[in-house]
């Protein structure tokens, strides 16, 4: 038998923070004390079902450090200005590695694409329809979607954290309240990763992020994480978890994305 692995739910989460007296119950997370979503989040990341060891360490760090972290994070919902998380998006380019986005509401697919068309209200968003994996075929969605900083030549890949089928194992956070984008919103490093193209940009992606060690202990890293995806990915397709798709939606969410939906680029 393979390795058995436990993650926790958000509702473990929510009762360690009743037990700690940190807060009274569920709903004071959602109304009065949001800012704790963020950091939940990161410790879920810390954990390793997202099956990226960087993201463990820079996560582990920035739970140490706080607001002095390398990660900025936002509480918002689809009722949001779009053009103040542009704003927030433009300054964590010069300021942080990365910055993740959680949309307070339900982690389903039709709340998915409610995001989506809220953001792609404006022109610094993209959204593609992706290709599959050479070998795989499904009947999902693949969406992939993408930030333009204003005057750049690069786009940032987005990952998504929904607990809905057809996502990924290593993308869905069971019971979580909300729906998080996470991105690099500054421009690509050559030093640290490959830099893909898509389209006319250059992608700017979470292997981007500042890794803290040496070039050694980066490879491990590398290999570790690799094998780690494998062993949680078992029967799940390659292509619902692969860096350039945000969401895998099932195909009956197409008609409501057809105002923009992009077609299929670089599968």
């Amino acid at each position: 038998m393979g390795q058995v692995h436990f993650f926790s739910s958000f509702a473990d989460f929510v009762k360690v923070l009743i037990t700690d007296g940190v807060i009274k119950s569920k709903d004071e997370l959602l109304t009065s004390n949001r800012g704790l979503l963020g950091e939940i989040l990161l410790e879920w990341y810390v954990q390793g079902q997202v099956a990226c060891l960087f993201a463990q360490v820079l996560a582990k760090d920035a739970t140490r450090l706080g607001d002095a972290s390398s990660w900025h994070t936002v509480v918002t919902d689809t009722k949001a200005d779009v053009n103040a998380i542009q704003n927030q998006l433009v300054n964590a380019a010069d300021q942080k590695e990365a910055i993740q986005l959680l949309f307070v509401g339900p982690s389903t697919p039709e709340h998915a694409v409610k995001i989506i068309l809220a953001l792609c209200k404006h022109e610094s968003w993209i959204c593609y329809e992706k290709g599959w994996k050479k070998g795989e075929r499904g009947d999902a969605l693949l969406v992939g979607l993408r930030w333009n900083r204003p005057n750049s030549g690069y786009a940032s890949w987005v990952l998504g954290i929904a607990d809905f089928e057809p996502m990924a194992f290593t993308r869905r956070f069971v019971g979580a309240p909300f729906i998080a984008l996470v991105l690099r919103a500054a421009p690509p490093n050559e030093h640290r990763a490959k830099i893909p193209v898509e389209g006319k940009f250059l992608a700017s992606h979470l292997a981007h992020m500042d890794p803290q060690m040496d070039d050694e202990k980066k490879k491990r890293t590398w290999e570790r994480t690799e094998y780690m995806r494998e062993l949680l990915l078992a029967g799940d397709l390659r292509s619902h978890a692969r860096a350039q798709t945000t969401f895998a939606l099932p195909a009956t969410c197409r008609e409501a994305l057809r105002g923009v939906l992009r077609p299929v680029e670089n599968p």
